[in-house]
């Protein structure tokens, strides 16, 4: 156990490295010093103030060697050892913003996350684990059927609606809590007692999903059956075997999030006003402190790795089958080194692809309609290759026999259309009013098909709010009036250009919230694909890789995951924004550069038991060369693994731009987005009167999009699903 302790610890220290290596190139070489200067004094700055600024906060250094310096400061007096290397010690410098020191404000502010952070993690536990253990003791009625149904329903809806929901309906409707606010001793609980209670019910959907399934697995095997003919109670076989043989994946879940307790929460905090770590993150981010980031994410690396070990020491305590001991294969150096090689390649590739691809004009009709026809063949290409093969046509008719996957696929669908309607754009030639018959014609700006068909939608604006189907503003207006000869002041609600004409309301600026709302479609489906197709290329190279030929390969390619997992996919996703600025493409490159993980590590598991399969092993035999293996037996036996990830990541691609548009790094004020109606609905509901149809129209959009994506996910899963084939599509696989 000790030996094993320390070898793990010791092979933190690369991935730590690497890290920090990150960090580095992240905010000192692919934004240089000069740059973050101007971002934290806007545009305007002057050169002199730009100077100071450096200087002033010790950014005027060399990179890794200064030249001018005698001795050891050739290496220390540099900005990798200062801002960077130094980390490693926990010495993490001073704030930008601030001058104050950084590890003494993340330890004063670590109590308030953990009196928020600790409650919540553990009565979670409790109810997540003793709710699943009633819903698979039930399984097969209607308590099970009906449980699993409201789980998809919870986790459905985006954090950020049950947080401004639970404010609105607890603390400002019936006051029986403080809306936000934080302070120690008898009133603390008042504080923390919401945001407790919120977390704990907005978790409800996933993690209960999860401990069904993983206590439902275990129903299902031998040990649980000879109980039960033993004639064993199924209470004692549920409560007493089921639960204590399902510890591992249960630990898995729960001990990888104890040392992330110390970070809080970034949205909780910031909504609930609680001064802990994530609101001071927050804070760090909306002004641009970019040395408080740089240590949260380096902290957050840190407890990854230790939670990492927890877990694996937890395993020993709750099943003595498991030793840690030395392994036969052990990781080689060289395979590390190649990993650091790899991990900068990847680096300057995204480096080089988001200059690129922000460097495209977005706004030429001929870009976006050539790129939706790229992916319209692509996906036709897809169709025609799965009609050839066994197992599609065998899933499909398992899926259409759903008819709650149908309808699901009817709403995504309808979703599709919409979002290629919006993508595709076409100038319309003009003539000047007034000009002569033989004047020069001009182009007009590019409007897509959608913005044609909700043209009138589009040009009936208002001067500000208005209510659904209303026909007066929200707002009164001061009107003059003459009643005789007397001048007469009157505060009204002025009346609507287009009475009754809008059907969920208008906005702050007087545009239609059904507008809006549609034309957030295509930023979501955007978001989903667009990062999808970054992350599975990578998912499948590495991960097949990696599984197939094993070795220096392996070891290279688990560093370079491990290191882009260890650091928080928020985290790693604020420091990519605040360094290429905010927009659609470059969040979807950062969250498909984090994306693409979860995934690898699947298909590199999937690979390691395909490549010991027989007739794998006989093509080698026969001469077969390994990169073919690869493509013809290799890669279209794990497409499957690939497809339901897809399916059933693309509705949380879709509420992580909720999440990240109101932290301030989403897709950009002048995108339309759920998230930014959302991100704008919060101050909303707190004028009066309550602007509520913003929020309402961006929950019911995205809600109609989420759950029918996993309810198709399900049935798509359970249709590929080997060890469901057959009970469910009454087919031999």
């Amino acid at each position: 156990m000790i030996a094993y302790i320390i070898r793990r610890l010791l092979y933190a220290v690369p991935i730590i490295l690497g890290v920090v290596l990150i960090t580095f190139v992240l905010f000192f070489i692919a934004n240089t010093p000069q740059d973050m200067a101007r971002m934290a004094l806007g545009p305007k700055a002057t050169q002199e103030a730009v100077d100071e600024w450096v200087n002033a906060r010790g950014y005027n250094l060399p990179l890794f060697y200064n030249a001018q310096a005698d001795g050891l400061d050739k290496l220390t007096s540099t900005l990798f050892y200062r801002k960077c290397a130094r980390v490693m010690v926990f010495d993490l410098g001073r704030s930008d913003i601030t001058g104050r020191d950084v590890k003494a404000e993340i330890i004063r502010r670590m109590r308030p996350s953990l009196a928020f952070a600790v409650p919540s993690f553990i009565l979670g536990m409790a109810v997540y684990i003793s709710t699943a253990l009633i819903i698979a003791f039930c399984r097969g009625t209607y308590l099970d059927r009906w449980g699993t149904i409201i789980c998809v329903l919870m986790m459905s809806i985006s954090m950020l609606f049950y947080i401004v929901g639970g404010q609105f309906l607890f603390a400002r409707w019936l006051r029986l809590f403080p809306i936000s606010g934080f302070d120690w001793g008898g009133s603390t609980a008042r504080f923390v007692f919401l945001p407790v209670m919120i977390g704990v019910v907005g978790g409800i959907g996933g993690s209960v999903r999860f401990y069904r399934t993983v206590m439902l697995e275990e129903v299902a095997k031998d040990y649980v059956r000879t109980a039960r003919a033993k004639g064993l109670p199924e209470s004692v076989v549920m409560f007493r075997h089921v639960l204590k043989n399902a510890m591992i994946p249960i630990l898995t879940r729960a001990v990888m999030a104890i040392p992330f307790l110390f970070m809080g929460s970034l949205i909780m905090e910031s909504f609930f006003s609680i001064p802990g770590l994530g609101s001071m993150t927050i804070t760090a981010i909306h002004a641009q402190d970019f040395a408080v980031v740089r240590s949260m994410t380096f902290i957050g690396a840190v407890l990854y790795i230790i939670g990492l070990l927890m877990t694996d020491v937890s395993y020993t305590l709750v099943d003595p089958r498991i030793t840690l001991g030395v392994s036969q294969r052990r990781s080689s150096l060289w395979g590390m080194f190649l990993g650091l090689l790899l991990l900068s390649a990847v680096a300057a590739g995204v480096h080089l692809a988001v200059k690129t691809l922000t460097g495209l004009p977005f706004d030429n009709p001929a870009v976006t309609n050539v790129g939706l026809a790229i992916v319209l063949v692509g996906f036709g290409v897809f169709l025609i290759r799965a009609r050839g093969s066994d197992l599609w046509p065998r899933a499909w008719r398992q899926v259409r026999r759903s008819p709650l996957a149908m309808i699901s696929l009817m709403a995504i669908s309808v979703y599709v259309l919409i979002g290629i309607l919006d993508s595709v754009s076409w100038r319309d030639v003009e003539r000047p009013a007034g000009a002569s018959p033989g004047a020069k014609v001009v182009l007009s700006e590019p409007r897509t098909g959608l913005e044609r068909i909700l043209g009138p939608l589009r040009r009936s604006t208002e001067k500000t709010y208005s209510a659904p189907l209303a026909d007066r503003l929200l707002t009164k207006e001061t009107v003059q009036d003459k009643v005789g000869k007397q001048t007469v002041w009157r505060r009204e609600h002025p009346p609507l250009e287009h009475k009754r004409g809008h059907l969920l309301g208008t906005d702050k600026i007087g545009q239609d919230v059904l507008y809006i709302t549609l034309k957030g479609v295509r930023t979501g489906l955007i978001i989903g694909g667009l990062t999808t197709l970054i992350a599975v290329p990578f998912a499948i190279f590495f991960g097949v890789l990696a599984g197939f030929f094993g070795g220096w390969i392996d070891d290279a390619v688990q560093f370079v995951y491990i290191t882009l997992a260890s650091i928080p996919w928020v985290l790693l996703v604020v420091c990519f924004m605040l360094v290429y600025g905010q927009g659609i493409v470059q969040l979807c490159v950062v969250m498909g550069l984090t994306g693409w993980v979860g995934l690898c590590r699947l298909l590199r598991g999937e690979t390691l038991k395909l490549r010991e399969q027989e007739y794998v092993q006989a093509a080698l035999a026969l001469g077969v060369s390994k990169l073919r293996v690869i493509a013809r037996h290799i890669v279209p036996n794990v497409m499957h693994l690939v497809l339901i990830s897809i399916v059933l990541r693309f509705s949380g691609l879709v509420l992580a731009e909720a999440v990240l548009s109101y932290i301030g790094v989403g897709v950009g004020p002048e995108t339309q987005s759920w998230g930014s109606m959302i991100n704008q609905a919060r101050s909303e509901l707190g004028r009066s009167p309550i602007v509520w149809w913003n929020l309402a129209a961006a929950f019911i959009a995205m809600f109609a999009l989420v759950l029918p994506a996993n309810l198709f996910g399900d049935a798509l899963r359970d249709a590929l699903d080997p060890s469901l084939r057959v009970r469910g599509g009454g087919e031999q696989a």
